[in-house]
C-alpha cells in the first residue's frame, strides 16, 4: 500500500497535497503523511500518558479571583475638572 504523500514548503512549512508541480520545485520538498501530520499516528501508550496528565491536578488554579485595583482620586483634580459642571 501507497502511503499518502504530501507536499511541504521548506521556507514557512506550510503543507499541501502532493502536486507533480510542486514536487519538482526547488523551494518544496515532498514528505509522508506521518510526517506531515504527527498527530494523526499517535500510539496507545502516548495516549495514555496524555490522559495520566490530564488527569493529575497542578495545584495551581488560574481562575481564582484578582482584587479589585483601588482607584485613587485626586480631591483638587476633582474639584477643578467639576468646577463648571451643574450643582
Amino acid at each position: 500500500m501507497t502511503a499518502k504523500m504530501y507536499i511541504r514548503v521548506k521556507a514557512d512549512g506550510f503543507i499541501y497535497d502532493y502536486n507533480e508541480m510542486l514536487a519538482r520545485n526547488s523551494l518544496c520538498e515532498v514528505i509522508t503523511e506521518q510526517e506531515a501530520y504527527p498527530e494523526r499516528e499517535i500510539t496507545e501508550e502516548v495516549a495514555e500518558r496524555i490522559k495520566k496528565t490530564r488527569a493529575k491536578k497542578t495545584g495551581l488554579d488560574l481562575a481564582t479571583d484578582m482584587p479589585a485595583e483601588q482607584v485613587y482620586t485626586n480631591p483638587d483634580l476633582s474639584e477643578e475638572v467639576g468646577r463648571d459642571w451643574p450643582k
